[in-house]
């Protein structure tokens, strides 16, 4: 890297300011060349194997997270679908409530409470 001719021990925190807002434009400015540059030269050498950069890069989607998503009904009343003799209600979801639990062990199928 060349030694620069800009003393700055001498300039204003003023004129600083202005030369490193004057530097970072430069910097864009290369970086966005040697883009362009980089991408002209991928799609002459794509172009040569015959295919388009597109191909050879692969379009991809959306990246995919490991996030869980959450339903579109959480937090919304479901209508039960099994009653036990007792009254009580299970919607079908989540964990299987105990009265069903040893009512299916006794024999019964979740069928014969349902609603």
């Amino acid at each position: 890297m060349a030694k620069s001719s800009i003393d700055l021990d001498n300039l204003s925190a003023e004129e600083l300011t202005q030369l490193i807002q004057q530097a970072e434009a430069k910097r864009d400015e290369k970086q966005e060349g040697a883009r362009a540059a980089l991408i002209e030269e991928m799609t002459a050498r794509a172009a040569a194997l015959g295919m388009s950069l597109d191909a050879l890069i692969g379009k991809q989607g959306a990246p995919r997270t490991n996030i869980r998503k959450v339903r579109g009904d959480t937090g919304k009343s479901i209508a039960a679908k099994f009653r036990s003799p007792d009254g009580e209600t299970w919607s079908g979801r989540g964990r299987m409530p105990k009265w069903l639990t040893r009512a299916t062990a006794e024999g019964k199928t979740k069928e014969d409470f349902a609603v």
